[in-house]
């Protein structure tokens, strides 16, 4: 089957002086993209959901769905969280452990925006799990670390403290990891593999196969950019493409 992940940031309005708008979605345009995803029947599900069809355990539905957030902004939980549900999806907030509760320092040129804190992550977990709504929580690493510009120990250092402190945090283990910035190779991937992780994810504006390597699952960007009609194409176009 052909699996779409989508991937945002922000869903939130644009505040003057940003530096990364691109980093935004509205209110307006998230619910949009989600009243299309379900009138065209899609149905979200979870890393574990697909990760088990991948083992042969389970099936999905025809459509199925992963919506994915990066970073951990509060507004996942003020402004997307109630769209999600309006609109019955779940979704995966990937965390970056050593800055939950405060901002996104790792972007120094950018507008500081609080993140979630633990209370708000245990009370999202709490309100629903899986798809229909529930929230999943994922590992960004510790501190937002580029990782290939790391050596070995460091790297398996930032994986490994922060799937330890979020499964404390949880309560169950995480098994996905989300490469910040997007930027992995080879050893990336294994050093994934070494700190306990089942799946990672990418940027990379394609679908995933039954064939693509579970740690290096590719996500479509959706930014303040993507129009109804890019949205809906992408959906459409990606769906019959076999280019690797």
């Amino acid at each position: 089957m052909k699996l779409p992940i989508l991937v945002y940031h922000k869903i939130d309005r644009i505040p003057p002086g940003s530096r990364y708008p691109k980093n935004y979605v509205t209110p307006e345009q998230f619910e949009a993209q989600l009243a299309f995803l379900a009138r065209r029947g899609y149905a979200s599900i979870t890393f574990a959901d697909y990760l088990a069809y991948r083992r042969g355990e389970r099936l999905l539905p025809p459509r199925a769905i992963i919506i994915t957030f990066d970073d951990g902004y509060r507004s996942n939980r003020t402004i997307a969280l109630p769209l999600l549900r309006q609109y019955g999806f779940g979704a995966t907030i990937f965390l970056v452990t050593a800055q939950l509760g405060k901002t996104n320092a790792w972007d120094r040129d950018e507008l500081q925006e609080p993140l979630l804190d633990a209370a708000d992550i245990r009370s999202m977990q709490a309100e629903g799990r899986g798809g229909g709504g529930g929230i999943d929580f994922g590992s960004h690493t510790a501190t937002h670390a580029r990782l290939t510009r790391l050596g070995s120990v460091d790297a398996l250092r930032e994986l490994r403290s922060s799937r330890e402190q979020l499964g404390a945090l949880l309560g169950k283990p995480v098994t996905v990891v989300c490469y910040p910035y997007g930027d992995y190779n080879r050893a990336t991937l294994q050093l994934a593999r070494d700190a306990g992780y089942e799946a990672g994810v990418i940027i990379r504006r394609r679908m995933n196969s039954d064939a693509t390597d579970p740690l290096e699952l590719r996500r479509i960007p959706i930014t303040c950019l993507t129009s109804p009609g890019r949205f809906a194409w992408d959906l459409f176009r990606l769906r019959w493409f076999h280019g690797s």
